[in-house]
């Protein structure tokens, strides 16, 4: 499960989490710092910070697939090491914290997210 660390302060509109874990490779690795608009529009294939629905003091990133009854469906990108809405259902709009637009790898470089959609 791809967690994120960091300071969730929604009431600025930029913020930066870590990821922890392996269900957004290739594209976010372990260690990988993202830069995250809070409360941003997001449209399927778009990368996102989100609350667990069953377990809202875990936040997590997760591509959104598409609308469904109830919220986003979301999936990791890595899917047999993904935690993701097979498991919990739908994402909650209010649940959808911003979108991830900037990843800064382990090595120091800064790479534009969502090049690589495994769902389109």
């Amino acid at each position: 499960m791809a967690r994120a660390r960091g300071a969730h302060r929604a009431w600025l509109p930029w913020g930066f989490v870590v990821v922890t874990g392996g269900s957004m490779l290739p594209n976010l690795r372990d260690g990988d710092r993202a830069v995250v608009r809070y409360r941003a529009a997001v449209r399927p294939g778009d990368v996102v910070l989100v609350r667990r629905p069953d377990r809202p003091e875990v936040t997590m990133v997760k591509r959104v697939c598409e609308r469904r009854p109830g919220g986003w469906w979301v999936l990791g990108d890595n899917p047999y090491r993904s935690t993701d809405s097979r498991e919990f259902g739908p994402v909650p709009e209010d649940l959808v914290l911003g979108r991830v637009l900037r990843v800064r790898r382990t090595g120091g470089k800064w790479e534009r997210v969502g090049a690589e959609n495994p769902f389109e």
